[in-house]
């Protein structure tokens, strides 16, 4: 699923780091996401409280029986601002996205055409190393190599083809660990606040990947800190499908992923009263509508393009719940879609419905650079 990329300002006190935060262990104890019920407000006794250090004071994360863990609003949010934003904890870049994605803030560099081999769809400032990471301006570059210089040694082992006999999704696999390896916060902080419902295959793919992430040659003196205890690694890489944010180029095609622990605990919804944007370095949630104090902040996780039946089975599939949205119970929802669903299924904070064709993700191509000669 595609979403749009229309910049605006950030609030600063609307913003969470994503290596520097814990959370309360023994409060979440017996919790699990299920998903999103219905966008309400809860102020029921029955729930419970979950604190977590530096989430932003104007919001509430609790746990109720209906919908799981869940982000309510302390305060009124007004349209088309910023309800939420979040460095993510970790992040990779699939292979063929490497030279044109910026390792740092996001932006993309693509002509008008979706070929690798094009020596314009290259972003112009490499990492030192050799290792393949790109970076759009000297400033990202500058900002990137803090947390690169850790891990810089690692890809470089996982780009000599002779030697990597691995397939696309390990590699991809192996490139979030290694992200993942370069946080200055235990993995424990990923655990904690995203959920966790492997398959045996799942589980079997996760621990291979960890094992060849294992027998790369580390350099502890680099990284800044030693390696965590055998399956940690693992456990962390198995929230990726429930949890992990998906970015996408111009084209609708995925080209990167993020893991971003607070993000996890918003909910779903086919109504939502947010959209999700991944941009300058952060995923954030743009609100489409004012949300009142104590509302539930909510997005939609898959595409509302398709009929009810293939939604709803996509939901149960993938994340293993009953969405009992307004949509869902068979509300009304064509106002809605007039201004906020994209032909391709994407949810934005405006479309133009009249075009015919997708145009939530021109807003990818944030990086022209001229025509060689």
């Amino acid at each position: 699923m595609c979403d749009s990329v229309t910049c605006h300002t950030l609030e600063p006190q609307f913003r969470v780091g994503g290596i520097g935060w814990s959370i309360l262990q023994s409060t979440i104890q017996g919790t699990q996401d299920t998903g999103m019920m219905a966008a309400t407000e809860n102020n029921n006794d029955d729930t419970i409280e979950i604190p977590i250090l530096d989430l932003p004071t104007h919001l509430r994360c609790h746990s109720t029986p209906h919908s799981g863990r869940t982000i309510t609003t302390r305060i009124k949010i007004a349209k088309g601002t910023t309800a939420f934003i979040e460095v993510p904890f970790a992040h990779s870049i699939h292979f063929s996205a490497r030279k044109s994605m910026c390792d740092n803030c996001f932006a993309q560099c693509n002509d008008d055409n979706d070929d690798d081999d094009d020596d314009n769809n290259h972003l112009e400032y490499e990492c030192d190393g050799g290792c393949g990471a790109r970076y759009c301006t000297t400033s990202c570059k500058e900002q990137g190599l803090i947390r690169h210089v850790r891990i810089c040694h690692l890809i470089q082992q996982t780009n000599d083809k002779k030697t990597n006999k691995n397939s696309q999704s390990m590699n991809e696999s192996i490139a979030l660990l290694i992200s993942l390896s370069s946080a200055s916060q235990p993995l424990q902080n990923v655990m904690s606040m995203m959920m966790d419902n492997s398959t045996k295959k799942v589980l079997r793919d996760t621990a291979k990947a960890e094992s060849k992430f294992r027998a790369l040659s580390h350099n502890i003196e680099k990284e800044g800190k030693v390696l965590e205890s055998r399956g940690a690694y693992a456990d962390a890489l198995s929230v990726k499908n429930l949890n992990g944010i998906g970015i996408y180029n111009a084209y609708g095609t995925e080209v990167a992923v993020a893991l971003c622990p607070t993000l996890a605990m918003v909910n779903h919804s086919c109504y939502p009263n947010t959209q999700q944007i991944t941009d300058n370095g952060t995923c954030r949630l743009r609100a489409l509508r004012d949300i009142d104090i104590g509302e539930e902040l909510s997005y939609s996780y898959v595409s509302l393009e398709g009929s009810d039946v293939d939604r709803k089975t996509a939901i149960t599939d993938n994340w293993r719940f009953v969405c009992k949205c307004h949509r869902c119970v068979g509300g009304e929802c064509s106002e809605f879609d007039a201004r906020h669903t994209c032909y391709c299924g994407a949810v934005c904070y405006e479309v133009d419905r009249t075009s015919g064709e997708c145009v939530c993700n021109h807003g990818r191509v944030v990086v022209k650079k001229p025509k060689l000669s």
